[in-house]
């Protein structure tokens, strides 16, 4: 009895480190339902990720949720039709020795018939082809005397010297025959991986480990190599690394690891930028985001087995904060505006990979919801860093300052870009006012109708006025705070808003009657 009763503890205890998230539960992915839309003033306990009904998937966004690892397996056993707002996507993965066993004797028609039954199935199709591997190449190429690779760390791959003359002409004359195959120019391929080779499983990187690409003449070669295939549709290549050479050439980039959550930042290549103050924001300049090809993230570790000695307990010895680098991982991968995202078959927060699957891919001009994640961090070199946002700015200024509060452990990974010793987050911003601003080009300037959805913790007693402009004066709208101290989210409908206001000057302002406000996530949806 004392042994079950200290086993509770310990359990109520580590879940008492992230208790505003759901324990660590998987739906299957016919189980998923949007989160209900109520178009009225209410308010519920948690998180809201509901849009409405009407809002479908960006014809850019892809959402994969399975994966292939064999031609000789038919689609249409694996994918099962989804009654989801999204753009399902299955990802193959293909082995060079399975398009050309025999060598100069292409088997793309297989190829291209998985392709097919992937679209009657309802699916897009990213390829990830692997080469370098000796377990992917074929076998008739071990009669050419090629040398293996030494990695720059211990490596779970033997990989060939993919820059001697008898791989790289191969390789290239692959590549050249699979842009003849038309198969680059099928409807539902949206994707296909271009990478290099590494010490992990996947053909990781784009050149060689600690090398810039863009000087190294085989790289160069295989970057041609990719654009002759896909000329025209050269958008739907992605790159494993940076190269500005690729970029050039209209490819796009997947990085693969948003579950560390802070990575990248900064990183002007893609960017995302760290301003004086300390705000994180993206510079849609960039070659990326202005051409909008290709932009991928992977939010996919979160199979029991990342917890265990076998993947070297990489979140910790257990479940317990997945959900919640689950759910920051999916703001962050949405803040750096991406148009792709691989997941598991399931979700562990069903309602949110939903709207994830709504708002994936989609600009400024075209967006359903934009929001602020009010929150802060400690990155290694560059201190706090404040807030992951999409269109709805918060910044201080005089009268409006704030502070961050309700402190969250990280998962007990210790994330190798966090500042040494601050191994934690803040979730929310307190203060007596908190101004936000709407970005300039989302609804001209309106009027049009919205919905607020404002996520805080009730802490202490009194009134929060949330003060918007209308074409009719000024919304009456107000959080009552009771004190029960639980994450709450509240939704107002204002008709004919007018976010006029000029750039950081502010569209909302949230005043506290007594305690201060703490507030974690606004969300604005057009209605």
């Amino acid at each position: 009895m004392i042994r079950l009763i200290l086993l509770f503890f310990v359990a109520s205890s580590i879940y008492a480190d992230w208790p505003y998230w759901p324990e660590y539960q998987k739906t299957p992915l016919n189980e998923i339902r949007p989160q209900e839309w109520r178009q009225k003033d209410h308010v519920i306990d948690g998180w809201d990720w509901s849009l409405p009904p009407h809002v479908k998937p960006a014809p850019s966004s892809l959402m994969a949720v399975e994966r292939s690892f064999s031609l000789d397996r038919s689609l249409d056993k694996l994918l099962e039709p989804l009654d989801l707002p999204m753009n399902p996507t299955v990802t193959l993965w293909i082995k060079w020795k399975d398009l050309d066993p025999t060598e100069g004797q292409f088997k793309f028609d297989v190829l291209r018939q998985r392709i097919l039954e992937a679209e009657e199935c309802g699916y897009s199709v990213v390829l990830r082809m692997l080469f370098s591997a000796v377990n992917f190449a074929p076998e008739w190429i071990h009669d050419y005397d090629i040398p293996f690779r030494e990695e720059h760390k211990q490596s779970k791959m033997t990989n060939y010297e993919v820059s001697h003359p008898e791989f790289h002409t191969r390789y290239i004359r692959f590549i050249d025959h699979l842009g003849k195959s038309g198969i680059p120019h099928m409807d539902a391929l949206k994707g296909a991986f271009l990478g290099y080779a590494s010490p992990s499983n996947g053909d990781e990187g784009i050149g060689p480990h600690g090398v810039d690409p863009d000087t190294v003449p085989h790289v160069i070669e295989r970057l041609d190599a990719w654009a002759r295939a896909f000329k025209g549709v050269e958008q739907k290549v992605f790159m494993g690394g940076i190269s500005q050479h690729g970029l050039d050439l209209g490819f796009g980039i997947r990085r693969g690891f948003v579950e560390m959550y802070l990575y990248h930042i900064p990183d002007e290549i893609i960017g995302q930028r760290v301003d004086e103050n300390g705000y994180l924001w993206v510079d849609e300049s960039v070659d990326l985001l202005k051409r909008r090809v290709f932009h991928g993230e992977e939010n996919e570790e979160y199979e029991e087995a990342w917890a265990t000695e076998k993947r070297d307990f990489r979140f910790g010895p257990n479940t317990d904060s997945y959900t919640y680098r689950y759910h920051t991982s999916n703001l962050r991968l949405l803040q750096m505006q991406s148009n792709y995202v691989l997941y598991n078959s399931f979700s562990i927060i069903p309602e949110q990979m939903v709207w994830v699957g709504q708002t994936l891919g989609r600009t400024v001009e075209d967006t359903p919801d934009i929001w602020c994640s009010l929150r802060e961090s400690y990155v290694r070199g560059i201190g706090p860093v404040k807030n992951f946002e999409r269109w709805l700015y918060q910044r201080d200024s005089d009268g409006f300052e704030t502070e961050p509060v309700v402190k969250v452990d990280q998962p007990p990974n210790q994330m190798w870009m966090v500042q040494p010793d601050h191994y934690y987050d803040y979730i929310a911003r307190r203060g007596k006012q908190i101004g936000l601003a709407v970005d300039d080009r989302w609804c001209g300037g309106g009027p049009v109708d919205v919905a607020v959805k404002v996520t805080y913790f009730d802490m202490g007693r009194g009134t929060v006025d949330v003060g918007i402009r209308t074409a009719n004066g000024g919304a009456r709208k107000r959080i009552h705070l009771k004190g029960t101290e639980k994450l709450r989210t509240a939704t107002f409908i204002v008709n004919k808003a007018l976010f006029s206001a000029e750039e950081m000057e502010y569209d909302i302002i949230f005043k506290s009657s007594r305690a201060a406000v703490h507030i974690s996530f606004v969300r604005v949806i057009k209605l």
